[in-house]
């Protein structure tokens, strides 16, 4: 097995690259910016998806809360309304549970 090596002729490799450094620094620049903006992409793309699932998890989240918070006020009558009948047309139009209503005697004569 025999190695052999091989001489490079400095002088003229740096000629070689010194002549074809223009192209070489163009391409180089182009291929700097290609990966800037590759990555710059690739980051807003991956925040923008993060907001998405942020935000629908987010409106999942307040609906539940709303639907929370009519049971309590539902609850709360019901347990206002065992402790004394009397407050409770009070306290459904203070939750705005009940619409109010006018309350008319009819006295009828035999």
């Amino acid at each position: 097995m025999s190695t052999t090596t091989r001489r490079i002729d400095l002088a003229a490799f740096q000629s070689a690259v010194q002549n074809s450094a223009p192209e070489l620094r163009i391409l180089m620049r182009f291929m700097g910016t290609l990966v800037w903006v590759t990555a710059a992409l690739a980051v807003y793309l991956w925040t923008r998806m993060e907001v998405r699932e942020t935000a629908r998890l987010l409106d999942i989240e307040r609906a539940a809360l709303a639907e929370q918070l009519t049971l309590r006020d539902r609850l709360q009558v019901e347990r206002t309304m065992l402790r004394s009948p009397g407050r409770l047309g009070a306290v459904a139009l203070s939750e705005n549970l009940a619409a109010p209503a006018r309350v008319i005697d009819v006295v009828i004569s035999p």
